[in-house]
């Protein structure tokens, strides 16, 4: 029974041996081969009789033959084995193949070796995934570089927004309040006012650009919350907005008992942003309700106006930037009155939605 079993065992051990998908070799204690498997003549190109008695070094490359010889032999005598060791087989016609060895040294109880096992593993899939990881490193270390670049070019251009235009625009805005209060004629007058509005109209794309860049290429939108009173801001913003459109109907409803939490100037310009949006594309004959309510840590801000719906086709990228509402209107400067707003409602923590139907569009602003 035990011979049956060390015969089996030899034979399984034999057919693993023979039948590996990698190559082994095994030599005396001198490093002449005295055994290698199928894999390992297939990958050279002949049979196993003619490299038996042959130093392992034999099947190597002549680079890397001298390699074994001055480091690898030595590294075995010193520590009894090595690992991964890449090195090319000898060109047997079919090319140098590339391989990677791993080599192990058996010694007696007397401390001298008896034999040497060694592994081949062939290594251009190996190779070609170590390449490949290479270029993909050097690709990210390349997309760093050119994110850095972009965030020096992203700098500069909101210094350049910020300094460059808005200095000049400054002058024109004051010389057109100091022409205001000359005795001016009807026509100079509409001239000045065109001034105004245009300078106006210059100085809020400004300011918009640079929050684009600010919140869509930067770290967002930053805010400073402060305890605000909420209905005096919003009743500010509206009475603004009535100036600007007198011939608007703006009805307000707030229920607003006690202060909130939020950047005043920021909740301005979204308030105005939706208000003026409304206006904008509302029916004229209809008026523009206003709500706002707060209940505990809950708070929330509604826009409504009646007119034709946004299609539902441009609901879903309305909150994105450059996008229009009406690519035929001439109201819209650049669009992105609502991507902000809705930067400005996820910087507190907040959310935008819009639904729109035949009865109403209508912007809520929530804070939970």
């Amino acid at each position: 029974m035990i011979n049956n079993r060390a015969n089996s065992f030899t034979e399984d051990f034999d057919d693993f041996f023979e039948s590996s998908l990698n190559g082994f070799i095994i030599t005396d204690g001198e490093g002449r081969i005295v055994r290698i498997n199928k894999r390992a003549t297939n990958w050279l190109n002949s049979d196993s009789e003619k490299f038996l008695g042959k130093r392992f070094s034999d099947v190597l490359s002549i680079g890397g033959k001298i390699y074994f010889e001055t480091h690898l032999w030595p590294l075995l005598r010193m520590q009894g084995y090595f690992d991964e060791v890449a090195v090319e087989l000898v060109d047997s016609g079919s090319g140098k193949i590339p391989i990677y060895i791993n080599g192990y040294e058996r010694r007696d109880d007397n401390s001298k070796p008896t034999s040497m096992c060694f592994t081949l593993f062939r290594a251009a899939d190996r190779r070609l995934y170590e390449q490949n990881l290479q270029i993909a490193t050097q690709l990210a270390e390349t997309n760093l570089n050119i994110e850095k670049q972009n965030a020096i070019i992203r700098e500069q251009f909101i210094a350049v927004l910020g300094h460059d235009l808005r200095n000049p625009l400054s002058g024109i805005m004051s010389a057109t309040q100091l022409l205001e209060r000359l005795d001016l004629g009807d026509r100079e007058r509409k001239m000045v006012n065109i001034l105004k509005i245009s300078s106006k109209r210059m100085h809020e794309m400004i300011d918009n650009i640079m929050d684009l860049a600010r919140g869509r290429l930067g770290g967002g939108i930053t805010i400073t919350p402060i305890p605000v009173d909420l209905e005096e801001l919003l009743n500010q913003v509206s009475d603004e907005l009535k100036i600007t459109w007198p011939e608007k109907i703006i009805e307000s409803n707030f229920n607003i008992h006690n202060l909130v939490d939020c950047d005043p100037a920021r909740m301005s310009q979204l308030v105005s942003n939706l208000l003026a949006n409304a206006i904008t594309h509302g029916a004229p004959d209809k008026p523009v309700h206003f709500k706002a309510g707060v209940q505990g840590d809950f708070w929330e801000i509604s826009v409504s106006n009646q007119g034709l719906p946004i299609p539902k086709d441009a609901l879903q990228n309305l909150f994105h930037p450059f996008h229009r509402e009406d690519s035929h209107s001439s109201h819209n400067g650049l669009g992105l009155g609502l991507y902000i707003a809705a930067e400005i409602a996820k910087a507190h923590d907040a959310t935008l939605t819009v639904t729109s139907d035949e009865k109403q569009t209508c912007f809520t602003f929530q804070k939970k």
